[in-house]
């Protein structure tokens, strides 16, 4: 097995668990969980992608699926992912390129960006961060309690449920989409 075969195999492993998670009572299984699994689907699933267009990626880094809609907004994979126009698909990606990273922000490696750059110790799914309580004071927030507020637009309409219809959609055609002769 390749590496991107893998990455591409454990992605779709991924995905299958945030599936499960997402199909539960939200008072059974908080939003952190499932996201998780979407975060770490979309991780390997965008270093299959880049293995399979031939780019080199950090194996250590979990910033992935920010690059997509730039690396991937190519004529080909918009045919091969069944758009029919390649403008509309564009301008999905372009649209939709914050929700990739607020996606590749759930990684607490990552973080919400800060002013100067780096990763700020904040809302993630996995770690607890250290926040204000109303008062000033501070205080714990554990990922079980936060609503992230993004699996329920992944859920309904718009670019954020666009999103996750393309995580299936190449999670689904991988192979047409990049054929093992690239």
């Amino acid at each position: 097995m390749t590496r991107r075969e893998a990455l591409l195999r454990q992605a779709r492993s991924d995905f299958s668990v945030y599936e499960y998670l997402t199909s539960l009572d939200r008072d059974a299984v908080p939003e952190c969980h499932p996201l998780h699994f979407f975060q770490m689907c979309t991780e390997k699933l965008a270093k299959a992608a880049f293995d399979a267009l031939g780019m080199t990626t950090d194996p250590y880094s979990h910033i992935a699926f920010s690059h997509v809609p730039s690396h991937l907004a190519r004529r080909d994979v918009a045919r091969a992912l069944g758009f029919r126009s390649f403008h509309a698909y564009r301008d999905f990606l372009r649209r939709a390129a914050p929700l990739f990273r607020r996606v590749d922000e759930l990684n607490p490696a990552v973080g919400q960006q800060m002013p100067a750059g780096g990763a700020g110790d904040g809302p993630n799914v996995e770690y607890p961060w250290e926040a204000r309580n109303p008062d000033g004071y501070p205080t714990w927030i554990a990922p079980s309690e936060f609503n992230f507020r993004l699996l329920i637009q992944m859920e309904r309409s718009g670019d954020a449920a666009k999103m996750l219809d393309f995580v299936r959609q190449l999670l689904d055609r991988f192979e047409a989409v990049f054929p093992a002769t690239r």
